[in-house]
């Protein structure tokens, strides 16, 4: 389909506000993708490799989990190769997320705004018991906890075109969700470039597994205390994938981990402790509208390299 021949080779522009000390922040537009985001290669990919292994066969009904902007991309690719797609997501999240995804046609099932992602394993172990002819496709793991391969290997073209289009990259920004966007990715940059994360300053996922302990010690709180951030698709204590492990633990591709605050999380954080130190942080919310909010933290901590 010509549509999804599209999907990859995303532009490359350098970001045109204020850089101080001469420094350069380019951005690599995976929203050009026809979907909107990098999750495009990935199920593009994950449905053609569960059609070659022969996991599904013409009408099946498909199941994912998303709290970001997975859930559109599985959703609509889904759609044009025949499938019937359903949705999990958390309740509680951003009605034009789940909006966009329901306009792909896929059936959304919700599960406790509570749990959050972190709700996610119980839920879909039990659904699958009930449905035992639905295929998970799980881009965030593979078989029996280990690494999704498909999913990383889909990523790592992104730092390949990378290395085609400049000649040069210090440093790679990446967000942390479930990992993939680093491990993939940061397989090919490795040795090329310092690879930077950024997370919220609610969830410090990867920040705890980076420097153990400095959370507490610094803000005097627990990672994951204060209420639910505002970066859908970003990282949130409780989870567990091994996608993050692998990168953070296991092959140590991470040079430093960032958290990033907004004015909300700002209260929140003063309400809760009386002291201002979030607002010292990169802040998604002051940066320019002009991209998502993960976009805008990324750009946010490559203003403050």
């Amino acid at each position: 389909m010509d549509i999804l021949n599209q999907i990859g080779n995303t532009p490359l522009i350098e970001f045109s506000g204020e850089v101080p000390n001469n420094n350069r922040i380019w951005l690599k537009l995976e929203y050009s993708n026809p979907f909107g985001s990098h999750y495009d290669r990935v199920y593009l990919k994950l449905f053609e490799h569960f059609v070659h292994e022969g996991f599904l066969t013409p009408g099946a009904t498909v199941l994912e989990t998303t709290s970001g902007s997975a859930g559109v991309s599985f959703a609509a690719i889904g759609r044009l190769l025949g499938y019937k797609c359903q949705v999990a997501i958390p309740e509680g999240g951003e009605k034009a997320r789940e909006e966009a995804i329901r306009a792909q046609g896929a059936e959304l099932l919700f599960t406790p705004a509570s749990d959050y992602v972190s709700g996610f394993p119980r839920f879909v172990k039990r659904y699958l018991v009930r449905n035992r002819d639905i295929v998970f496709l799980n881009h965030s793991t593979g078989p029996f906890g280990s690494e999704n391969t498909v999913t990383t290997s889909a990523l790592a073209d992104i730092a390949i075109e990378l290395l085609e289009q400049i000649d040069t990259i210090d440093y790679f920004v990446a967000a942390i969700g479930n990992g993939s966007s680093i491990l993939g990715p940061g397989r090919i940059l490795k040795g090329k470039s310092r690879i930077v994360t950024f997370e919220p300053f609610q969830s410090a996922v990867g920040y705890e597994l980076l420097y153990p302990g400095r959370y507490e010690s610094l803000y005097g709180i627990l990672p994951g205390i204060l209420p639910r951030h505002q970066l859908p698709g970003t990282s949130y204590q409780g989870i567990d994938f091994p996608h993050i492990r692998l990168a953070f633990t296991d092959e140590q591709l991470v040079s430093e981990t960032v958290l990033v605050s907004d004015r909300k999380m700002d209260e929140q954080y003063r309400d809760r402790t009386g002291e201002k130190l979030s607002e010292t942080l990169p802040h998604w919310d002051a940066q320019s509208a002009d991209f998502g909010r993960s976009t805008r933290a990324g750009i946010a901590v490559a203003l403050q390299k």
